[in-house]
């Protein structure tokens, strides 16, 4: 049997929920008061899609700021 870590789990279903209230959010400016449930999951996972490239690129970002900033103290 597997033990995941409860502050694992906890933020796993804020995850889920967060992304849940953005396509809610997305769907209220758009004047949709409800969607099928196919639907709904398939905007779900084009969102999820969408977080991973942003943290990716977030990662990319961070990490060339402190190469950056190395090379910069380092020529200095």
């Amino acid at each position: 049997m597997e033990f995941t870590n409860p502050e694992i789990l906890a933020l796993k279903e804020a995850l889920v929920l967060n992304r849940e209230n953005l396509l809610n959010d997305l769907l209220a400016a758009l004047n949709y008061d409800e969607i099928n449930e196919q639907l709904f999951q398939a905007l779900t996972q084009l969102i999820e899609q969408a977080e991973t490239n942003t943290v990716k690129l977030t990662k990319a970002l961070e990490a060339q700021e402190v190469i950056d900033k190395v090379l910069k103290d380092g020529l200095i």
